[in-house]
């Protein structure tokens, strides 16, 4: 998982972006000029674990998240060159100046807003157990002691961190999601905790004996995330994304891999 800002869209944003880009990647007061790694360029991370919302099909990146990203550097009259890294490292590698902004599923939470900025959210989603099918299970927290299986660096390890003392048994923690969800699926968990649209996902694409586990235990709207400071390109971002959504572009993207449009309730979706 904030209203959306106006900037300077065609030809005059190109041109401005490219002008205002600058080696230090240093962030920008509110009125000033977007900081990009490389005149021209919107250099986007994900995880590349996370499907469908960005993972390879061979050597080639995509998903969800890649889609949104490009076209949100279309907009922007940027070319994207999207770079991939596990998804607890994206944070360090925006504010090392190695990426401009994070299109990688990431919910804005009051700790990673200390370290970055977010723009509105982008979709919503919601936080889903799952387990073997056969299990009896309409809410975890009932589960006698389960081991539960998450993605290193979410929100989800750090709601069962936080909320899971009275009930959980052992959290183990994955690289991405998929992986927990296959060692779900062979017996090794007896339950996963992923973003819904990610375990249905995953559990269709594999053939996974899985199922959910009650209601969504939360909802989530994702943002982008960027170099703290750069408000200018938050801004950007912002007003592009609030474009492709108007025009049709974001809802063709989520019909693809959803079969849905999953804007939900976002700022950008709004009608006013």
């Amino acid at each position: 998982m904030t209203a959306s800002r106006t900037t300077l869209l065609g030809a005059l944003a190109a041109a401005t972006l490219a002008l205002s880009a600058c080696g230090d990647g240093g962030g920008s007061e509110a009125g000033g000029e977007p900081q990009l790694v490389e005149d021209g360029t919107l250099v986007v991370a994900m995880s590349g674990e996370f499907q469908p919302f960005s993972y390879f099909e061979g050597n080639e990146l995509t998903g969800f998240d890649y889609d949104i990203g490009a076209a949100v550097a279309e907009e922007l009259g940027l070319e994207m060159q999207s770079e991939t890294a596990a998804f607890a490292s994206l944070i360090g590698g925006v504010q090392a100046d190695r990426y401009d902004v994070l299109i990688a599923s990431m919910t804005p939470t009051e700790e990673r807003a200390e370290a970055v900025d977010f723009t509105g959210g982008y979709y919503s989603s919601g936080a889903q157990a799952f387990v073997p099918t056969g299990t009896e299970c309409t809410e975890i927290s009932e589960m006698d002691a389960p081991t539960v299986g998450v993605a290193t660096g979410t929100t989800y390890q750090e709601y069962l961190e936080e909320e899971g003392g009275d009930w959980v048994g052992e959290v183990r923690t994955f690289d991405s999601d998929v992986v927990a969800l296959r060692d779900l699926g062979t017996g090794r968990l007896d339950a996963v905790m992923t973003d819904r649209l990610v375990g249905l996902h995953q559990i269709e694409e594999a053939g996974l004996d899985v199922v959910e586990c009650g209601d969504p235990l939360y909802t989530e709207e994702p943002a982008f995330a960027v170099k703290k400071g750069n408000t200018a390109l938050v801004e950007d971002l912002d007003e592009a994304l609030q474009t492709i959504i108007d025009d049709g572009t974001y809802a063709e993207i989520s019909e693809r891999y959803f079969g849905q449009d999953i804007s939900g309730d976002v700022a950008g979706s709004s009608d006013d």
